[in-house]
């Protein structure tokens, strides 16, 4: 009985100073104490803290998740998550589990991390799960891998929403979660909206400020180095010549075409030539005065979404 309360009391303090060390800068799930995964380990590492854990799994590509055995003070890490194996989750009072959120690959993106079956990534991924050519084993076995389509293209790109505002380069980061090329992306509206005066109406992706017209948006995607990817840069639009608008003839916002201030979804035109991307490339998310650091001084609030991304 003591050794055990001795073991929660560890977790519990452990739980406590991980998630006060790291949950600033990553997701992470809660450890769930007296269970591990079993079958799935493809790692150990002797540690120190517990929290190495986290950045050993955070070192390793096909890491989806970890128990810690508590006094071998050993991480396991897993290539398997309790959701795409739950008959492996078993009670284990010596051991808690943990699983991967941040930067997690999706099961089956890669041949590095082939799953057994399409229901086995359904299980995995759920309704974040990505569309497009999975890696799967052909017999259920480790040796035969084949690449299998699923309907549809889109994959999620971040975990937690991804924010933006609308002045003092207040974009959003986010970071691509697996190698290839890409031919459209969409957002998702999650939450907020942006005015770029006090008077207008606010806007999810743009300025109802009447020189920018009924229907003109400012929500740009860019690289690392501020290039803008989505929409390309031939696609922006500038004020003509002779306009006493602050922004004068930088360009920085678009016309959608069929979508509102309001609208859920904003997805961009698809690019006639795929954009190449590498795993854990930073892209970012512009509000077009910010990003072109202009007429900004009176912009207001912050617009979070979820991001998609069509691979081919």
């Amino acid at each position: 009985m003591k050794t055990f309360l001795w073991l929660s009391l560890v977790v519990e303090i452990f739980q406590i100073s991980f998630s006060e060390a790291i949950d600033r800068c990553h997701s992470v799930e809660y450890s769930v104490f007296g269970m591990f995964l079993k079958g799935h380990t493809f790692k150990t590492a002797k540690v120190g803290l517990p929290e190495e854990c986290y950045f050993k799994c955070q070192d390793e590509f096909t890491c989806q998740s970890y128990n810690y055995f508590i006094s071998e003070k050993v991480c396991e890490l897993n290539n398997r998550t309790r959701e795409a194996r739950p008959e492996d989750f078993l009670p284990d009072r010596s051991r808690f589990y943990i699983k991967r959120l941040s930067d997690r690959v999706p099961l089956g993106s890669s041949q590095e991390l082939p799953a057994e079956s399409c229901s086995e990534i359904k299980a995995s991924e759920g309704k974040d799960m990505a569309d497009g050519d999975f890696w799967i084993y052909s017999d259920g076995t480790d040796h035969a891998i084949f690449s299998q389509k699923i309907p549809g293209n889109w994959q999620k790109m971040n975990t937690d929403p991804v924010c933006f505002g609308a002045r003092d380069n207040q974009h959003g980061t986010f970071h691509v979660p697996k190698s290839g090329q890409i031919k459209a992306m969409k957002l998702i509206h999650r939450s907020g909206s942006i005015r770029c005066n006090r008077v207008d109406e606010p806007s999810y992706w743009g300025c109802r400020y009447s020189l920018y017209g009924n229907n003109y948006f400012m929500t740009i995607i860019t690289n690392g180095n501020k290039k803008s990817l989505f929409p390309p840069l031939e696609n922006l639009m500038a004020f003509k010549s002779g306009s006493n608008h602050q922004c004068g003839s930088k360009k920085h916002f678009y016309n959608p075409f069929g979508v509102g201030h309001k609208s859920k979804e904003l997805e961009f035109s698809h690019l006639v030539d795929p954009l190449s991307v590498s795993r854990k490339e930073e892209l970012q998310i512009w509000y077009g005065q910010d990003w072109m650091d202009c007429s900004e001084s009176k912009n207001t609030g912050q617009t979070c979404v979820d991001v998609f991304a069509w691979y081919v």
